[in-house]
C-alpha cells in the first residue's frame, strides 16, 4: 500500500529488529566506566581521599615513613618548579604546596586527550609528634622531594616555612 505524498509504505511495527539480549558482563563494564569517569573527575578537582584539603587539579603521590629519630615525607612532583613550591611545619602537620604549569606542547593545537595533571596542590600531612623546625631538611632533585623532620618532645604552636635545598 503506498500512501498520498510518495512516501511509500509505512513500516510495521513487528518489523524492528528485536531489542538485543540483557548481557550483565556489558552491564558491568559500563557501570565500571561510569565509576571511574566519577573517581577521576573528583580527584581533578581536588576531592582528595585523605585528610587534605587539595586546592585543586591534582595532588602528588607521597610517602611518610618514620626513621630512628627523624620523620621523612617524600613527594613526586615532577614539571613543579622549586620557586612554586611552599613548604611549612605547623603544629602536628607539615604542608606542601605548589603548582605545576601545563607543558609547553599543551599550549599548542586542541588536545585530543589529557591525562597528566596540572594547576596547584596543597597536601598536609599528620605528624605523630613534634618536630625540631632547626633540623629540619628539604632537597629537590629529578622531580622527587624529601623532606626530612627530625623528632622532638615538644612542638612549636606557630607555622615554620621550611627552605629547599
Amino acid at each position: 500500500m503506498i500512501r498520498r505524498g510518495g512516501r511509500g509504505p509505512r513500516p510495521s511495527r513487528a518489523a524492528a529488529a528485536p531489542p538485543a539480549a540483557w548481557d550483565p558482563l556489558r552491564e558491568l563494564a559500563g557501570l565500571k566506566d561510569r565509576l571511574n569517569r566519577v573517581f577521576e573527575s573528583t580527584l581533578r578537582h581536588g576531592g582528595v581521599a585523605d585528610d587534605e584539603a587539595g586546592v585543586a587539579g591534582w595532588a602528588p603521590v607521597s610517602d611518610l615513613r618514620e626513621e630512628s629519630g627523624v620523620y621523612v615525607l617524600t613527594a613526586e612532583i615532577p614539571g613543579v618548579p622549586r620557586s612554586s613550591l611552599k613548604l611549612r611545619v605547623e603544629p602536628g602537620r607539615v604542608v606542601v604546596e605548589g603548582e605545576r604549569p601545563p607543558a609547553p606542547e599543551m599550549r599548542r593545537g586542541e588536545p585530543l586527550r589529557v591525562e597528566r595533571s596540572y594547576g596547584r596542590f596543597s597536601r598536609s600531612f599528620r605528624l605523630p609528634g613534634g618536630v625540631d623546625e632547626r633540623g629540619i631538611e628539604a632537597r629537590l632533585d629529578q622531580g622527587v622531594l624529601e623532606v626530612r623532620l627530625p623528632k622532638s618532645e615538644r612542638g612549636r604552636a606557630a607555622a615554620v616555612p621550611i627552605r629547599i635545598k
